[in-house]
């Protein structure tokens, strides 16, 4: 017998309502798209920040004959943290390059299905393998310090854990919602 008073680790199962699935759904979803939000924020004001600092840097070099020595640094430094945040992105709609030649050419839904989640899986995989000895590297990184914008390089080096945290948590969510669209007919992109 289900007993729904019971606390959920007192050792004794409980019915969890409907309603309360749902809203945990929902709560769920609704943290998911501010994620999705926050990314895509994140996104365009860095490739914003990369334009406005090279274009200063054009009109620097050609219009006052004195061309920024920190711009290109700091691009690249811009650059590397948005290509990871922006890969996140990439994952939620399927668009990284992948060899789908054997998907495409089977026809049975439920082994495309499988091998679309055993594909995403290795690859969230990878992230989780590379996590610990990204973080270390970070951390041994702490006193080494740019030469033209003067920042520490651990910052530079902590897109890569923040970048495959995100990654996984866009995993996370594409993962399931791509695999249904595939398991009913249609096609995970």
């Amino acid at each position: 017998m289900w007993n729904a008073g019971c606390r959920l680790f007192s050792g004794v199962p409980r019915r969890i309502p409907l309603k309360e699935v749902f809203s945990y759904m929902m709560l769920l979803k609704r943290l998911d798209k501010a994620l999705t939000d926050i990314q895509t924020y994140v996104c365009a004001i860095l490739f914003a920040l990369i334009i406005a600092i090279g274009g200063l840097n054009v009109f620097c070099r050609y219009v006052l004959n004195d061309s920024l020595t920190w711009a290109e640094e700091a691009m690249r430094f811009i650059c590397i943290w948005m290509v990871f945040i922006g890969s996140s992105l990439t994952i939620r709609v399927d668009g990284h390059v992948s060899i789908d030649i054997l998907q495409s050419i089977l026809k049975n839904r439920t082994i495309k299905f499988v091998l679309y989640v055993i594909t995403r899986l290795v690859a969230a995989s990878f992230l989780v393998l590379l996590l610990p000895a990204s973080v270390e590297l970070v951390m041994k990184m702490g006193s080494s310090y740019s030469s033209a914008v003067g920042i520490s390089y651990s910052i530079v080096y902590l897109s890569f854990p923040v970048g495959a945290v995100s990654m996984l948590l866009s995993f996370a969510s594409a993962i399931p919602y791509h695999a249904w669209r595939i398991k009913e007919g249609g096609e995970a992109k």
